[in-house]
């Protein structure tokens, strides 16, 4: 699988051109530094012209996912000249003096253009997004105690057959029902924090990244551990993944503010969705794969078109930061839950969303939600350490499992509904009984070795 390059490979830039003077120079100064690509043209091309010009919607034959695809252009031929901004097409177009305006519909900020103009005066050079480690960052600390990395996401295998675990640099896989461990898919920069299982259970993919420096996604072969591709492009932690009912389109979302739609045939991003205005914790496909619903600390949850990553329209009833949604399966509502400590459903329909229950639900911020795969069950976590099942129709509580030992991070049912994985910032995971409650096993008890 061809891994997209990060659409770091756009535009690049260098230096601005000086202008010659007959003078001499000024002692203690020097040129403005060139612009970078993989820092600041990339994200202009993201979120200026990349839904027009992605793999899925290839308008004028021209592709904008990496350098390569900028300087070879479409069906009118490059839209570079490198060191000339005012022969280039692609220049004329933004700065409305050639015909067609791009992007049509909106004007690129001055900034934004300045930046582009110098980058292509400077040759347009390619440069590579800086993966930074948190090793690098923050001094290496003795450590004197054995302790569990937090678990901050579950998930199972679609048979049922293995569950894997978000670890510190890898994901852990146990084999179900019994527990045992197998070899952990390995070769990542830091802390996991989101897995999900492709629907035909021949993919995992991790998502995490270094905090402050960039986001990373790894997908792994199920069968063999080794890694297909390694997808960038995420400036800051990756929060969540979800696949869509196919296997065809990945979400991710961020730190960064960004959520990302991924082509899984090809590894490229077909969708760079940037409305919300603080971290996006959350994504999730409806049943169909139509819509994409994200949740964020902006205190909102967003609807997308998944066909051209238009934003439908946002719902604002959250009185502080969503952190986790779901939608129930075969259905198109969406629960959500967060610092509000209330879990709302909606009806999500293809202009508005309809309320169907807002109700009080943990005494602290709501942590996760999950449905059973049969949609008739509706489980949740907060920072109250509570971990709590709901009858998924009326809203009725259930019941409310023994007390945990830490907040319950990750939440995941098996895909029979029998089972309900909890996994803990104390790094300690259990399995229960979905129906009574009762815990049935341990695999990662908050009293084991480090799991390294």
């Amino acid at each position: 699988m061809a891994v997209r390059r990060v659409l770091i490979s756009f535009l690049g830039t260098a230096g601005l051109v000086g202008a010659v003077s007959a003078q001499p120079p000024v002692t203690g100064t020097a040129a403005p530094p060139a612009p970078d690509f993989a820092r600041d043209v990339v994200p202009i091309i993201e979120t200026n012209c990349l839904r027009c010009h992605n793999s899925a919607k290839i308008e004028g034959g021209l592709l904008l996912e990496t350098h390569e695809d900028l300087m070879r252009g479409g069906d009118s031929g490059s839209p570079l000249v490198a060191g000339k901004p005012d022969e280039s097409p692609l220049i004329l177009q933004i700065e409305n003096r050639a015909k067609p305006k791009m992007p049509p519909k909106k004007d690129l900020q001055p900034d934004e253009i300045a930046v582009l103009r110098a980058w292509v005066a400077a040759g347009a050079p390619y440069s590579k997004a800086a993966q930074v480690s948190i090793d690098e960052k923050v001094p290496a600390l003795a450590q004197t105690a054995q302790v569990l990395p937090q678990v901050t996401s579950l998930a199972w295998r679609p048979d049922g057959r293995q569950l894997a675990v978000a670890g510190y640099k890898q994901v852990h896989r146990l084999t179900m029902p019994g527990g045992a461990g197998l070899a952990p898919l390995t070769g990542l920069s830091d802390l996991v924090r989101a897995i999900a299982w492709s629907p035909d259970g021949s993919v995992v993919a991790a998502g995490g990244g270094t905090p402050g420096a960039f986001g990373e996604i790894v997908l792994f072969d199920a069968a063999t551990g080794a890694q297909r591709a390694r997808l960038g492009g995420h400036r800051d932690y990756v929060y969540h993944l979800a696949f869509n009912h196919d296997g065809t389109r990945l979400a991710s979302c961020g730190y960064d503010k960004v959520i990302r739609v991924w082509d899984m045939a090809t590894g490229r991003a077909v969708g760079v969705l940037k409305e919300h205005t603080e971290a996006v914790y959350a994504v999730a496909f409806s049943s169909d794969g139509a819509l994409l619903a994200s949740a964020a600390a902006d205190r909102s949850v967003k609807i997308w078109k998944v066909a051209d990553g238009v934003r439908l329209y946002t719902i604002t009833e959250p009185t502080d930061a969503v952190l986790t949604l779901a939608f129930r399966p075969g259905t198109r509502q969406l629960a959500a839950g967060g610092q509000d400590k209330r879990i709302r459903v909606w009806e999500i329909g293809d202009s508005s969303a309809r309320s169907i229950r807002s109700a009080p639900a943990h005494r602290s911020a709501v942590l996760r939600v999950a449905f059973s795969a049969d949609g008739r069950t509706l489980a949740s976590t907060g920072t109250d350490r509570d971990v709590k099942m709901w009858d998924a129709e009326t809203g009725k509580q259930l019941r409310v499992l023994s007390p945990q030992s830490d907040w319950a991070q990750a939440l995941a049912f098996s895909p029979d509904g029998r089972q309900l994985a909890v996994g803990r910032y104390d790094g300690s995971v259990s399995i229960y009984d979905a129906a009574s409650g009762r815990s049935v096993l341990e695999p990662f008890a908050n009293d084991k070795v480090a799991r390294r």
